[in-house]
This record gives C-alpha cells, sequence and structure tokens, in this order.
C-alpha cells in the first residue's frame, strides 16, 4: 500500500472511530454527521467520499467482511470443504474474537437500539448471502436456489451466534447442523 492509500485508510478508520465511538456514547440519532466531521478534523464533503452515507459511517468493514467470505473459500486447503472453510473464518475472525469485547457489546446494543442501523445491517447480510451464494453455486456446481439455501443458511447462523449468550458454542452448533444435517 502507497503512502496514500495508507493515508486514506488511517482517516477511514479515523472517521468510523469516532462515528462509533460517538453513537454508542449518545445513541445514533442524537449525533450528526457535521460533529462527526468537526471531531475528526474533515470537511462533511470529505466524510462522505469515504462513506456514502450516515448508516455506512459504523460499518467500516462491510468491504472486508465479504471479500474475506469469499477469500476463505478460495483460499481454502485442498480437500476442506466449503462449510469447513467458513467455519474456521467466521470462528477465528473479529465477530468471535473481537480485539475490544466493551466496545464490540457497546456496537451490538447500537444497532439493536436503532431501527436505521438494524435496517442497513440486514442489507449488508443480503448482499453478503448474494455474493456467498454466488460463490458457492461457481465453486460447487449445485443449483442457483441450493447455493442461496445454504448461504442464508450459513449467515442467518453467524447472526444468531453473534447475538447469542455464548457466541462461539452457536457457531459451532450452526456449522455441526449444517454439516451434518438435522434429522428429528
Amino acid at each position: 500500500m502507497g503512502l496514500r492509500e495508507a493515508k486514506k485508510a488511517k482517516t477511514r478508520k479515523l472517521i468510523s472511530d469516532i462515528a462509533r465511538d460517538l453513537f454508542i456514547e449518545r445513541g445514533y440519532g442524537d449525533v450528526t454527521v457535521a460533529e462527526i466531521a468537526e471531531k475528526a478534523e474533515v470537511a462533511v464533503t470529505t466524510l462522505f467520499n469515504y462513506f456514502p452515507t450516515k448508516e455506512s459511517l459504523i460499518f467500516d468493514l462491510e468491504e472486508e467482511i465479504d471479500a474475506d467470505i469469499l477469500a476463505a473459500i478460495r483460499n481454502r486447503k485442498k480437500g476442506q470443504s466449503i462449510l469447513d472453510a467458513l467455519y474456521q473464518y467466521f470462528f477465528s475472525s473479529k465477530l468471535f474474537n473481537p480485539p475490544d469485547k466493551k466496545t464490540f457489546s457497546g456496537f451490538g446494543k447500537l444497532i439493536r437500539s436503532s431501527p436505521e442501523l438494524s435496517s442497513y445491517l440486514r442489507g449488508l447480510w443480503a448482499r453478503y448471502e448474494n455474493t456467498l451464494a454466488k460463490e458457492i453455486q461457481n465453486d460447487s456446481g449445485v443449483s442457483k436456489m441450493e447455493a442461496e439455501c445454504v448461504a442464508k443458511l450459513i449467515l442467518e447462523g453467524v447472526s444468531l451466534a453473534c447475538n447469542s449468550p455464548s457466541p462461539k458454542d452457536a457457531l459451532n452448533l450452526t456449522f455441526k447442523i449444517l454439516k451434518n444435517g438435522w434429522n428429528k
């Protein structure tokens, strides 16, 4: 990464971190974009060059996560199943190993408390589902419907696990059921 790209990435992260902290502290609706820009020492127009909407400020890793999900499938070990590769990715991801558990907990509460952020997250997960379904279909040759069903089940299971009192246990159970089936 060149100097210019590194500076842009640093500015983007700073803006997102400031927005996240303000939103967690005071609530999503009580913080303005102008206030975030001022605190980050950038113009509002600059802020919108990095983030197209107020909602996107809080989801600074959305492109990275989408790419990482695909990379987990594309770069898996020879003979490793798609499910095993995705399990390994999610189990070791920031979703289940947050660097700052207090901030991550506040982030989750913030999302659940804001209809705008909850809606944005649902749209984001729908995009992940579409991307994942296409990759599953291309990689495995299953039908479009089967790939969409599997992608939906995987990501709904991950979402359920993220909001569980015991996230890693819920993730383990999700992938165990997906891999072995449920025959009750």
